[in-house]
């Protein structure tokens, strides 16, 4: 028993997780505590307009997480040493270029979103600008660290992003909170994040770049790659943002604080997703054997979600009496359904990635479909919230048994 224990802490999956699992979720903590605060001291229909804001910010950020993915992929699988430092400073420069560009399509398409989503304070969404262009560098420097398996450095970075960032917004409340603020204090926070992770990359940044890595490669992988990130996005974000669009201020808010909720179940346990990830890649790259390592991941993931959702069922009121106070507990009854819905989105983008880190990259159309369907089915059927989430149940457990029904065949060319 002695012997099977210490060889499970051993276990790069499990030691590396369990980092990943305390740094993440401090992070998440941190995240929740700022919608808890937010939620607080804006109010139901201005915190709509907040959360509706971050999911915009997370649907556009979501073309540098998806590199982020091709980073780790091309990262974890380069053995030169000198190539490896090389292919890290071109991917610097290319962050840089992708953050100011897609910096400027925020600011065109920015008057657009501000309509859709009839925001009540419009001046925040033009925050989401610069926040968009340094969120795709720090992202491109925190993927590169999970590359080279640096996850306790990868940590200590979102951990100070995340002090900063409630540190800020308590002196916005103490100055008087308004969606502008909120958004301003993501923004500053993710600069002092960037600055540290760019810290712990010095040595590798160092120098000139040598010869521009054949991009050919890169491009292909990430291309599928991008396309599931985008679909993944907006199946936890396109629920809030047409919640927003076709219910009152009040409700979307109410809306608002259960998906968030909800989403302790996904995030809580994605850090076991993101080690799983580049140590598959690496085994794969090396020739060695990585099934284990998927279905460790499985059972991992599994737990943490059963025991949140088991929370949410048996205990609603908890968390969100601790997160938002009584103003939202009329949501209560609903709440262990967004968190199965977030279970079986979490379990999907297991196994997408791992079709991913072994280069199967057509299975990503999967997701695409199951993000029609989610946006199809709420546009036409949106008579209530527990409708909504139910829509978005319905089309989860599509994607995952689709994903399943897959895995006897990823191995065969």
């Amino acid at each position: 028993m002695k012997l099977l224990t210490q060889k499970i802490i051993k276990n790069p999956l499990v030691s590396s997780s369990f980092i990943m699992l305390i740094g993440t979720n401090l992070y998440n903590a941190s995240q929740f505590l700022y919608h808890s605060l937010t939620g607080r001291f804006l109010g139901k229909a201005y915190y709509g307009d907040l959360a509706a804001l971050i999911s915009i910010l997370g649907l556009i950020s979501i073309v540098q997480l998806s590199f982020g993915l091709t980073i780790i992929k091309f990262i974890a699988s380069q053995k030169d040493k000198r190539k490896l430092a090389n292919l890290i400073k071109w991917i610097s420069l290319w962050s840089i270029v992708g953050g100011i560009s897609l910096g400027l399509i925020t600011l065109i398409i920015a008057p657009f979103i501000s309509k859709f989503l009839n925001l009540q304070q419009i001046y925040g969404v033009y925050v989401l600008v610069p926040t968009v262009a340094i969120t795709i560098i720090v992202t491109a420097y925190r993927s590169i660290l999970q590359g080279i398996l640096e996850f306790k450095k990868y940590v200590i970075s979102f951990i100070s992003e995340a002090a900063a960032k409630i540190i800020l917004l308590i002196l916005f409340i103490a100055l008087g909170l308004t969606v502008f603020k909120g958004i301003l204090a993501i923004f500053l926070s993710i600069i002092f994040g960037l600055l540290v992770a760019r810290l712990f990359l010095g040595e590798y940044l160092k120098g000139k770049r040598g010869e521009k890595p054949e991009v050919a490669p890169i491009v292909r992988y990430s291309m599928p790659v991008l396309i599931q990130g985008l679909a993944l996005t907006s199946m936890y974000s396109t629920d809030l943002m047409l919640v927003k669009h076709f219910f009152t201020p009040e409700q979307a808010g109410l809306y608002a604080s259960l998906i968030i909720l909800g989403r302790i179940v996904f995030f809580g346990a994605s850090p076991i997703t993101n080690v799983m990830f580049p140590l598959i890649v690496k085994r794969h790259s090396d020739g060695e054997p990585y099934h284990n390592i998927l279905y460790l991941s499985t059972v991992l993931v599994g737990l943490v979600s059963l025991s949140i959702v088991s929370l949410y069922l048996f205990l609603p009121s908890l968390p969100i009496n601790i997160l938002y106070g009584q103003g939202y507990l009329e949501g209560a009854p609903l709440l262990w359904l967004f968190g199965l819905f977030m279970s079986l989105l979490g379990l999907s983008v297991l196994f997408i990635q791992f079709y991913l880190s072994i280069g199967k990259t057509k299975v990503v159309w999967l997701f695409v479909l199951a993000a029609l369907l989610q946006a199809v089915l709420i546009w036409f059927l949106h008579g209530s919230i527990e409708t909504v989430v139910k829509n978005s149940i319905i089309t989860s457990a599509l994607l995952l048994f689709s994903l399943l029904v897959y895995f006897p065949y990823h191995h065969k060319k």
